[in-house]
């Protein structure tokens, strides 16, 4: 029994009694399909319409895909359905997205992608990895990009559905082929046919991955794998089977952890050789329906071949009609997988990765007058879309200081004037008493001239009568002798006490003083004197001082002046100094400057570059950035982070026509 339902209410809206030929194909991590014919006169056919939602029993939900509609020789209509996983199909990460790397796991990833659904039928329920690679889409639906989330994963894993609820709930799941098996197929018992494929062919020892770029800007994994370019098999493989080399190119990596990831997923599945077994399966019970499910461990069983081999379903067809023509196929590995890289060296030869970028050379310059205070700043800017950095390269050359004249001109008259608001005491004091000693350094002599002779008269006025000695007293002289031992004698004469009258007539004195000089020496000698402590005050009144200007002019020498002597310069990125140099000029290759603290170089965001002279300098930069340009615009990248549904459904609204890319881009400014 299958039931039709309605494209937008989901309402039940029809029971096909007589569908006949149902058959459905269940492949792991892939769409599924279910196929139906109906008689032509079955009034029912106008409830199987395009886009229409149809379920077998209380299996999986489909929808009626038009393209598929024919009708056959017996009169009856087919109807070619699809797992209702393909609404994903319907939508698209227009424009370029980026997203993922640290702190953003698969689960978020996968959220990502649901969330730019118009109509949300679709959330996650589950998610067993929680990796965190980076992801890049540009023009993908939303179905591709679901299934490349997966793709970088370690191990087996399984996408399951469920869409008895809505919305329709999507699992991330780990897929256990190592536990015991949930299925036997055995000859004779519920085993109809068997074919067993084996093709060596495809084994790969040795993978070179290959990401986003071109020639020797193409991405690689040698930065995260110890500079080796490749990856290689253990040694009981490579022993087995020897290196077999193949080169594998995925222009959606564009971050070497996740191309390494995805690589490493690839060569453990090719490794081996796939073996794959179809066996026709007759479902004995409802037991053997419930365990025959895409992901389930089997054993299969066939003990005239010596065949034994546990495996699980890669793919189950069901035929409702014939039990008999049901096959299932179980693998080591998934066939999608050998699938993606069966024609490796065709792909490799057409090289269907066009290329998206080239590699770019810009340049700037920056001259300018700078100090040790004040650096010469350059900003410049690595864009987004620049997804190598090659090498950045600065020339830089120093010389003196740089004036162009040497007077300006006063426009007017100006008058300043200061002014002290009160008056005020300033007083200095001596700490206590001092002595002080000045030495003459030596004797001296000097002289002192009369000029000439001269004379002198002085005249007495009168007689005069001068009396000496005591009056009344005689004089009586008395002489006699002494004899002495040695035989001679001393006379000796006795003068009395007497008086002598003396009188002076009138008269004239004459001095003449001839011409002379005098001259006197001043012998070495030394003053000391003794200051006692003392202090003085001070008194300044309030005053104010005014300084007038007037209008003047001063004429203008033109020519270049140069000024300072700078000997080295050092180096700054984003104010941080990196680097320090002697003398006026140098090269540099400041790549590794541009590092941040995750070792990478920003990208999309202004950085400066500074260079400080020791003394004032005329500095001169030269800058050059060479490295791989992808061909994508700013705009392009915005509109592709923030483009919504109801973005997407006002632009649908908006045309009565279909439009060209380059319409789109003149309706969204991307010119």
């Amino acid at each position: 029994m299958i039931e039709v339902f309605d494209r937008t209410t989901r309402r039940r809206v029809a029971i096909l009694e007589n569908a006949c030929a149902v058959s459905e194909q269940q492949r792991i991590n892939a769409l599924w399909h279910l196929s139906f014919s109906l008689p032509c006169n079955d009034p029912k056919n106008k409830y199987c319409q395009p886009f229409h939602y149809v379920r077998r029993g209380d299996g999986e939900l489909y929808r009626i895909m038009p393209a598929a509609l024919a009708v056959d020789e017996t009169g009856c209509a087919s109807y070619q359905c699809e797992h209702v996983l393909a609404t994903l199909i319907d939508n698209i990460l227009f424009g370029c997205h980026v997203v993922g790397n640290l702190g953003t796991c698969t689960a978020d990833v996968i959220r990502y992608v649901l969330n730019h659904q118009l109509v949300k039928n679709w959330v996650l329920d589950e998610c067993d990895y929680r990796n965190q690679f980076e992801y890049g889409w540009e023009q993908e639906s939303l179905l591709s990009a679901l299934f490349s989330v997966a793709t970088p994963l370690a191990g087996k894993y399984i996408w399951r559905t469920d869409t008895s609820v809505y919305p329709w709930r999507l699992s991330l799941k780990r897929l256990d082929t190592a536990g015991p098996p949930e299925l036997y197929v055995r000859r004779r018992h519920n085993m109809t046919s068997f074919q067993k494929d084996s093709d060596p062919q495809q084994i790969v020892t040795r993978l070179y991955p290959k990401g986003y770029g071109e020639g020797v800007n193409q991405l690689g994994i040698e930065s995260v794998n110890g500079g080796v370019p490749y990856l290689q098999s253990p040694g009981s493989i490579t022993g087995k089977y020897g290196i077999i080399e193949r080169a594998w190119i995925d222009r959606r990596y564009e971050d070497p952890e996740s191309l390494k990831a995805a690589a490493q997923a690839l060569l453990d599945e090719l490794q081996e050789p796939l073996v794959s077994y179809t066996i026709g399966f007759q479902e004995v019970s409802r037991a053997d329906f419930d365990r025959a499910a895409v992901g389930k461990r089997v054993r299969i069983l066939f003990p005239e071949l010596g065949e034994q081999a546990d495996t699980y379903v890669t793919e189950i067809n069901r035929n409702y009609d014939d039990v008999e023509q049901s096959t299932i196929t179980v693998a080591n590995r998934e066939t999608s997988i050998a699938a993606t890289v069966a024609d490796l060296a065709d792909r490799l030869r057409i090289e269907q990765a066009y290329a998206q970028g080239a590699t770019q050379i810009y340049a700037q310059a920056l001259q300018t007058n700078c100090d040790s205070k004040h650096g010469a700043v350059m900003d410049f800017i690595i864009p987004s879309q620049m997804r190598i950095v090659n090498k950045v390269l600065v020339k830089v050359r120093m010389r003196r200081f740089r004036a162009y004249s040497k007077a300006t001109e006063s426009a007017a008259q100006t008058v300043q004037t200061t002014s002290y608001e009160g008056s005020s005491v300033v007083t200095s004091t001596s700490t206590g008493s001092s002595f002080s000693t000045s030495d003459s350094g030596g004797g001296t002599s000097s002289t002192s001239d009369s000029g000439g002779g001269t004379t002198a008269t002085s005249e007495g006025g009168g007689g005069s009568t001068t009396d000496t000695g005591p009056a009344g007293i005689n004089v009586v002289y008395d002489y006699g002798q002494t004899e002495t031992a040695s035989g001679h004698a001393h006379r000796y004469r006795t003068v009395v006490a007497h008086q002598h009258r003396v009188t002076f007539a009138d008269h004239v004195h004459r001095v003449t003083i001839p011409a002379h000089s005098h001259t006197f020496t001043i012998a070495p000698h030394a003053h000391t004197f003794r200051i006692e402590g003392h202090s003085h005050n001070v008194t300044i009144k309030g005053h104010s001082h005014s300084v007038t200007v007037p209008a003047h002019a001063h004429s203008i020498t033109p020519g270049i002046f140069e000024y300072g002597s700078a000997k080295s310069f050092g180096i700054y990125v984003n104010g941080t100094l990196k680097a320090s140099h002697t003398g006026s000029s140098a090269e540099l290759d400041i790549t590794n400057m541009l590092l941040d603290q995750t070792r990478r170089i920003p990208r999309g965001s202004w950085l400066d570059l500074e260079v400080r002279p020791d003394d004032l300098a005329y500095v001169s930069i030269d800058l050059v950035i060479q490295g791989f340009v992808q061909s994508r615009g700013d705009n392009g990248e915005a509109i592709g982070r923030n483009f919504t549904a109801k973005d997407h459904n006002d632009l649908i609204a908006a045309l009565p026509r279909a439009i060209t890319d380059e319409e789109i881009d003149e309706i969204w400014g991307r010119e």
